[in-house]
């Protein structure tokens, strides 16, 4: 491959696979496949050599989807100056200051100069660089349109950060508000009921049922703190164990397209990142069959997994992919229409396109309507929760006024 990411192809004298890499690096060429032949013109296949895997335990989460699209931006700039491959890599690695993705680079660096490609060479690391990401390298290095493919690559990470940034965003306020409320209540369990219980043992006087069981809940989370923390974490890997069930994710996804006001915020963020990562892979011309695997692992929503998994199995029997979207309740009808009429006139990655961006709209819009709806219940939530304590408290106190008389 040239410094432009075009494919080419050719013969040369080198006496070991290293002079040959090197040789072509000074010419601005980079090495992807070769066979040697001998002086009987018998060829005979040599692998390319492989660098060794880096070590990455306890790093898996270290480099985020925000370093990726940072360095993937680097090297497409430079890759566009007409600079080499290798050399592009070289400078991406010098600039990182995340220990980790600087040892993820060099990896890769390695192998690109022992004549990997750099699918093969990007793939060595799952944890940072995903299924789609490498699809498209991989489409880029077959086609000899790395460049233009490193710029679809940027536009699908910008997309996939920018989803992720709203999700994040979306789940800051009702963390803050509940995270709040929970040490409020805490706090009003654990040190401010044991100083009323005291109080009201020593004037013996009777008590409301509530106030009975805030101070019975009081001494049990003091007493036996170890048991409650325990039975906490076992809920929570309870929890997530009954979600790797596909049924249960099945029901919990359902719900989370279907509850109000944050039902249609849901839809709109699942069916933008499908829309988008299909578009780009179907536009890199990434065969529809794997696109829509792709599309199915990355969904995040078991319901429209399924119907993912549907399109697949019409498209293998030779049909096209909106009627399995028309057949699904989850699914906007004028989606379908789009797609529809896309197939027709064959402008399914741009049609797509459209749709990702018209979500991604969307997307905006319900969140703001959902905080709108959100706000007042938290009011409410928090009222009844931190009032109920207050009153449970209150009412034996003016009790005992009656009894102190």
């Amino acid at each position: 491959m040239d410094k432009r990411g075009q494919a080419c192809e050719g013969s040369a004298n080198a006496a070991n696979l290293a002079a040959l890499t090197e040789m072509l690096r000074l010419q601005n060429q980079f090495l992807i496949s070769v066979s040697v032949v001998s002086d009987k013109k018998e060829p005979a296949q040599a692998p390319v050599a492989q660098a060794p895997r880096v070590a990455r335990m306890g790093r898996r989460h270290a480099v985020s989807d925000v370093d990726v699209a940072i360095v993937n931006n680097q090297l497409s700039l430079m890759i566009r100056a007409a600079i080499p491959i290798l050399d592009a890599l070289t400078t991406v690695v010098s600039q990182q200051s995340n220990p980790a993705l600087r040892e993820t680079l060099q990896s890769v660096a390695d192998a690109v100069r022992g004549g990997s490609s750099l699918t093969a060479a990007f793939g060595r690391h799952p944890d940072v660089f995903d299924n789609v990401y490498l699809s498209l390298l991989e489409a880029g290095e077959a086609s000899g349109t790395l460049p233009k493919m490193l710029e679809r690559i940027r536009s699908y990470l910008e997309f996939k950060v920018g989803v992720r940034t709203r999700i994040h965003s979306a789940m800051v306020y009702p963390a803050v508000v509940l995270g709040t409320a929970f040490l409020v209540v805490l706090g009003l369990i654990i040190f401010v009921l044991p100083t009323f219980a005291e109080v009201f043992e020593q004037f013996d006087a009777p008590l409301p049922i509530s106030t009975k069981f805030l101070i019975w809940l009081s001494g049990a989370m003091r007493a036996h703190w170890v048991i409650w923390m325990g039975g906490a974490a076992v809920a929570i890997a309870g929890a997530r164990a009954w979600l790797k069930a596909e049924r249960n994710r099945l029901l919990v996804h359902t719900l989370m397209l279907t509850a109000p006001f944050a039902g249609k915020l849901v839809r709109c963020i699942v069916l933008s990142r499908v829309m988008r990562t299909l578009g780009e892979l179907l536009g890199a011309n990434v065969p529809i069959l794997k696109s829509l695997d792709l599309c199915e692992a990355t969904a995040g929503n078991e319901v429209i997994a399924r119907v993912i998994r549907h399109m697949r199995t019409q498209v293998e029997s030779g049909q096209n992919l909106w009627p399995s979207l028309a057949a699904s309740d989850y699914i906007p009808e004028m989606v379908a229409h789009v797609v529809a009429g896309a197939e027709k006139s064959g402008r399914l990655p741009e049609a797509l396109a459209f749709i990702a961006d018209y979500y991604q709209a969307e997307v905006d819009v319900a969140m703001r309507n959902f905080f709108a709806a959100l706000e007042p219940m938290f009011v409410v939530f928090l009222g009844v929760i931190i009032g109920g304590i207050a009153i449970s408290m209150l009412i034996p106190i003016f009790q005992l006024g009656g009894v102190v008389q």
